[in-house]
């Protein structure tokens, strides 16, 4: 073998040529085929999407527009930058994958599933701060005064508060998901459940929704309410009624609302007068921040068999659910712990009516976070 040969710079030269353009065009086609998954027609080629959020896509603002500038599939779900860019579509071949076995074959299908594909994306752009809506919108470009008062007055909040596009832009491409339907079949299960608990005397159940009471065995008017996850100590069990003992305190003023601990509007039940009268004091104390006294109090009384669990672990499950699924449609998610009890009264009356709640979702929702508060007490959960 002639080293001598190899050794020489001239003999390397046209290997070097050779490896540099075998680079180019390694590098070049992989570069074109990169970008030709990008495009609108590859995006809408197979008809899970070309039936489905593309027919949605094409009624919005971002598909046609006056100044005729479309923001098409990937100027929103790709990154630009060549690095994210390569994460992002290492990460879409799982895509193939359920495009294989048709997990969104059908347009069932793709909305029994769309909250979940929609959670995804939703999480996604607020972990990226919103990089690729950033691409076309900032806070720095925008004119206030060009905006409507409305507009303006949000955006600059936003803006102030390090709020993020995707926090308050859901649902501006594509057609917003049925953000209720996870916890309400969640409760459906709970509340079939319910109705196979036979109770059996001395033991402790807890409201699943906001269950009207009466103070005698025979039917008419309720004689209160009460409210999810309270507690019930069962006394008797008579054919579809059930005799129970609740308790809890009445804060100085408001005798006909009784709260699970002193100084802490957690709901427990709303009475009528009849009710009241027949409560019986336990114990008095004083608040020491409000010197307002605080009684508690014991009530027997009936309700109807079928309404009750005997755990709060699943009703505290939904009401988890609850706040991910519809408080997240605004800002990112927040803990319970992040306000006391009392506070929490004022954010659920403020923010309910953004939502698609109804009065006992509220009211379970309302129970979960006044009971995992900053100041709630563990072992009264």
């Amino acid at each position: 073998m002639n080293v001598k040969w190899m050794r020489s710079p001239w003999s390397l030269a046209p290997v070097a040529v050779l490896a540099a353009i075998a680079g180019v065009v390694i590098w070049g086609g992989f570069n074109t085929a990169m970008e030709a998954t990008n495009t609108l027609g590859f995006c809408v080629s197979c008809h899970e999407m070309r039936d489905n959020v593309y027919q949605e896509y094409k009624k919005t603002v971002h598909y046609q527009n006056r100044t005729g500038v479309r923001a098409t599939c990937s100027d929103c779900h790709v990154p630009r930058d060549w690095l994210h860019k390569v994460t992002r579509k290492v990460t879409a071949t799982k895509e193939l994958y359920h495009w294989a076995i048709g997990s969104i074959g059908t347009q069932e299908k793709f909305e029994a599933k769309r909250h979940e594909l929609a959670r995804h994306e939703w999480d996604r752009m607020r972990a990226s701060d919103s990089r690729e809506c950033r691409n076309c919108h900032s806070f720095e470009a925008m004119d206030f005064h060009k905006q409507s008062a409305k507009a303006a007055s949000a955006m600059t909040a936003a803006m102030k508060a390090g709020k993020t596009c995707i926090d308050c832009h859901k649902g501006i491409a594509h057609k917003l998901p049925d953000i209720t339907a996870r916890h309400r079949a969640a409760f459906a299960q709970l509340a079939a459940e319910a109705k196979t608990l036979t109770p059996a005397a001395g033991a402790t159940l807890y409201a699943i929704a906001r269950t009207p009471f009466r103070l005698a065995r025979a039917e008419g008017e309720p004689d209160g309410e009460i409210a999810p996850a309270a507690a019930v100590t069962v006394q008797r069990l008579d054919g579809d009624a059930v005799e129970v003992e609740l308790q809890g305190w009445q804060r100085e003023g408001s005798p006909e609302i009784l709260y699970q601990r002193p100084s802490q509007r957690v709901l427990v039940a709303t009475l009528n007068e009849t009710a009241v009268e027949k409560l019986t004091t336990l114990e008095t104390v004083t608040d020491a921040d409000t010197d307002q006294l605080w009684t508690r109090a014991r009530l027997v009384l009936w309700v109807a068999v079928g309404g009750f669990a005997p755990s709060r672990d699943p009703l505290w499950r939904i009401g988890a659910r609850i706040n991910d699924d519809n408080c997240t449609m605004c800002h990112a998610l927040r803990a319970p712990n992040i306000a006391t009890a009392n506070q929490w009264i004022g954010h659920v009356n403020a923010m309910k009516r953004f939502t698609a709640l109804d009065s006992d979702e509220v009211a379970l929702l309302q129970s979960y976070l006044q009971n995992h508060a900053r100041d709630a007490a563990p072992e009264k959960r």
